[in-house]
């Protein structure tokens, strides 16, 4: 059945809430300024930047079948975190409730009325429930990005001294590294514990395109160990 979608790992069934039609798959858009020039037909069409896109709305039609959950729904359905669809199971999106729902229209007598959920996904991506970590300790290997889309990995890399981590085009260099260094490109942060390490670190953070990424490295390294948080268009 698909009559449920989980919002911060909780089914709204178990609040009495149930999905008649779920959102349909959405490709979101790019993010691009059209330009009209003169005595030319159509437009110019120039991309803000590569896999740059605008925020996705996805909008779940429920209905309620006793107000008495309301209270708690209200306390439930809120703020931000992950959703997950029934019609896309297996992974989930960031995203934020972004509509008031009416659930006084439900209280004056009507609690089978249909209402939407609306959810702001941003980034507009969907992303793969727990994919497997990677483990690279001969010095160099490819990863392959399944997805249709860059990914954001966290590299946790295993090593001492000055260092030099090689993803794709990407050269990252790490300075004075005791045991090990964590790279979390969603965060844009380096850290070790609870102690940030930005200092130590100099380049981009590294990203997976899809397809093919060449990872190595010189440097006194035993392993690199990646989160690949593979993700969707």
């Amino acid at each position: 059945m698909i009559d449920w979608f989980e919002w911060n790992g909780t089914r709204c069934t178990e609040y009495g809430i149930y999905v008649s039609e779920q959102p349909p798959v959405t490709i979101p858009q790019e993010r691009s300024k059209q330009t009209t020039i003169p005595g030319r037909p159509g437009s110019l069409s120039t991309l803000e930047g590569e896999d740059v896109y605008d925020d996705l709305t996805l909008t779940a039609t429920c209905f309620i079948r006793d107000p008495a959950f309301i209270p708690s729904i209200a306390a439930w359905l809120k703020g931000g975190g992950t959703v997950t669809f029934a019609n896309r199971p297996g992974g989930f999106y960031h995203a934020r409730v972004s509509n008031q729902i009416p659930f006084e229209k439900i209280l004056r007598g009507n609690p089978h009325r249909s209402f939407a959920v609306n959810f702001r996904c941003s980034p507009p991506f969907w992303y793969v429930n727990n994919p497997a970590e990677v483990t690279i300790s001969n010095g160099s290997a490819v990863v392959v990005n399944p997805g249709s889309v860059y990914s954001e990995p966290i590299f946790h890399v295993y090593g001492s001294g000055d260092i030099t981590l090689i993803v794709n085009d990407t050269f990252i260099e790490l300075e004075g590294i005791e045991d090990s260094i964590v790279l979390n490109s969603v965060i844009q942060e380096a850290y070790q514990g609870e102690t940030l390490l930005n200092e130590k670190m100099e380049g981009d953070f590294p990203v997976l395109k899809p397809g093919n990424n060449l990872i190595s490295w010189s440097g006194d390294v035993s392993r690199v160990v990646i989160a690949p948080n593979w993700r969707y268009l």
